[in-house]
This record gives structure tokens, sequence and C-alpha cells, in this order.
């Protein structure tokens, strides 16, 4: 297998953790689980709130960005600060139906979940960890509206690069699953190409996007699977010559693919349409102004319905927002940083509005 990741995330902290792993290795719609409001774009300036997981110094971040037309910005501090001891080493977040943050613990081996509102150092709600869940180092998680949850899992116990499904347990709202137990269903196997995967999302059509590191590219499966192993080949691959060594993946309102990528020479965030086939990208933004130049760092990106894309860069502790249509070596619109944010190595990020807060 590849090595993935000590190129990407800092240096001796990250090294002893990845040796302790035993490897190496958000997300709207237009009908959306829980992301943020199925809102066309102008029917909102931008998301309420931006969460990131800090991923060496672990916790999880909520920013209020407020609901005027001009967002908050700057050193300010986070509404909540999730420092919970049952976080290791998130590498991707996701926010349900439900507004509570799911983390893939890339050296816990499990997936957590909290409440929106986790502050300090408040526990786990639910923790999806044990032998029988087969977890490795979950690189990816995805809940969608009737709870199943799908998980990346580059370096699974079975043996062999996986997706996998667990189905929820049912009742209303849902109730997703948690504890030691075995995936329902999985993908997996020499037919499926996946080598790598990592951030992975569900879109309004029922496709399943994997983004595999060391493809480069972006396969697309159907979410809707057989019980057990499913060694089936990708239903599409999005392929580009600008994928270099992409980390993560958002869906925005047109069912649009955002993808963060470490790049060649600098990170990237691109713009793919949700075609199967070789792309160019439809934006690329990238270059020395866009505050994403560490060569480094785990690359992630969300996306509004007002258009607005958000990305954090692990080796940068500064939060970037860019307005709709901003493309190339583009200078942020608005930034989140400075000592009151407590942003350290952000790895993840996702954003959601108060139509899904209980």
């Amino acid at each position: 297998m590849t090595s993935r990741f000590p190129r990407s995330l800092p240096i001796a902290a990250l090294t002893a953790a990845l040796i302790l792993a035993g490897c190496q290795g958000s997300n709207g719609t237009s009908t959306p689980p829980g992301a943020f409001p199925p809102l066309s774009p102008g029917g909102t300036p931008h998301a309420q709130y931006v969460v990131v997981a800090n991923v060496i110094t672990p916790s999880i971040l909520t920013f209020n960005l407020g609901t005027s037309s001009t967002p908050n910005s700057g050193n300010f501090a986070p509404t909540w600060n999730n420092h919970s001891a049952t976080l290791s080493q998130p590498f991707f977040l996701f926010n349900d139906f439900q507004s509570n943050l799911w983390a893939a613990d890339f050296t816990g081996a499990k997936v957590t979940w909290y409440a929106y509102n986790a502050n300090g150092g408040a526990p786990a709600s639910h923790t999806l960890s044990g032998a029988a869940t087969t977890l490795g180092c979950p690189t990816g998680v995805y809940i969608d509206a009737k709870g199943d949850l799908y998980v990346s899992d580059p370096c699974s116990t079975i043996g062999y690069p996986t997706i996998d499904f667990f189905a929820s347990t049912g009742g209303s709202p849902a109730t997703p699953p948690s504890g030691n137990q075995a995936p329902t269903a999985w993908i997996g196997g020499v037919a499926t190409t996946l080598s790598f995967p990592q951030g992975l999302a569900v879109d309004s059509s029922g496709n399943l996007w994997v983004i595999d590191t060391n493809g480069p590219w972006i396969n697309e499966f159907p979410s809707s699977l057989s019980a057990g192993q499913n060694n089936l080949a990708p239903s599409g691959k999005i392929t580009s010559s600008a994928l270099a060594s992409p980390d993560e993946i958002a869906i925005d309102y047109q069912k649009h693919i955002w993808v963060g990528d470490l790049g060649s020479t600098l990170p990237e965030v691109m713009e793919f349409n949700p075609t199967p086939g070789a792309q160019t990208p439809l934006c690329n933004i990238t270059g020395s102004n866009t505050g994403m130049t560490a060569l480094g760092g785990q690359i992630s990106v969300a996306v509004d319905n007002g258009g607005y894309v958000y990305t954090v860069d692990a080796e940068a502790a500064q939060i970037n927002i860019f307005a709709q249509g901003q493309c190339g070596n583009a200078t942020p619109t608005y930034t989140i940083s400075g000592g009151s944010t407590a942003l350290t190595h952000p790895a993840a990020i996702v954003v959601y509005s108060t139509g899904n807060d209980p």
C-alpha cells in the first residue's frame, strides 16, 4: 500500500500517531439530510455555523458566523470547543439529520458521535468501535436521513480497503448504529479498484461518491448494497489530470463535487460535474493568495447553499471562506484565524445553518 499521511500531516506528533495506527494511509445536496437547509443560492447569505476538527491537538470547534449578510470573521473564539478525551485523530466530520456531529477517528479505529453543542471535555454520545466493526483507520463518514452509516476505511481489518455500511437500528427519529457491531454490508475487493479511500458522500440521487487518494480519482457506487461483501466495479469514475492527491469531498446544492487535494506544488480545491469520465475542473482554487500554501496537511472543503466555499489546511491555523465564483489564485473573502480561535491543525470542515438545530 502506498504511504499516505507521512507527507501530508505535520511532523513528529503525526508520525508517532501513525506508527500506533499500524497503517498509512460536507456536504450539501439539493435535499440534504442535515448539513444545512435546502435553500436556493441567494436564499441564505452563508452558512451560520462552520465546524472544524483539529487533528493533532484533538478537538471539534464550532464557530457562529451569524445570520447577517456579512459573516463573522477574524480572530474570535469558537462557540463550542469540544476537546473530549474520546477524540484521538479526527480526519473527517459530518453533520447528520439531527445536527449531531460525527467524526471518523483515524488512529482510534472508531467513529464517534457528539451532540452539536458538545463543549469542554464532554464524552461522545455514541461510539462505533471494536473488533466486530472491522475498522482499522477510518478516514470518512456519512450518515443518511434513515440513520444508515457509511465509513471509508483504507486499512480495514478484513484485509483490504473497504467502504463499510452500518444499517440504522430504526426508530423515529432513526437511531444510528453504535457499539461493537459488524457492518451490514461493505464494498471491497479487486473489482472495486479501491486503493486508499478517504472522503465520501451520497448525493440526492442516491449515488455514493468516494475519493481514492491513490487513484487518484473519484469513484461512483450505488448506495444500496447487498448484505456482506460487495466486490463490484464502480458504476462510474471521475478522472482528471488536475487530481494529484485528493483527500476530501463535498457535494453542493447543484450536485457538483468539490474535492480538497494536496496538489503537486500547492494545495488545491476543485469543482467537478457529477458526470463520470475525464474532466477539467469547473473551478480550481489554488495559489499563494488562497491561504492554502503548505506542501502537506489535509485539505478539506465544504460548500453552503449561498455558494460560499470553506477550506482548511491542516498545516495552517486558518479557515478560508471564498465567495461564489472565486477561482484561481483568489484571496479569501473572509478568514477565521488568530490566537482566540483555538485552531491548530484543522483537518476536517463542515457547515450548517439554524434550520437543522434541535
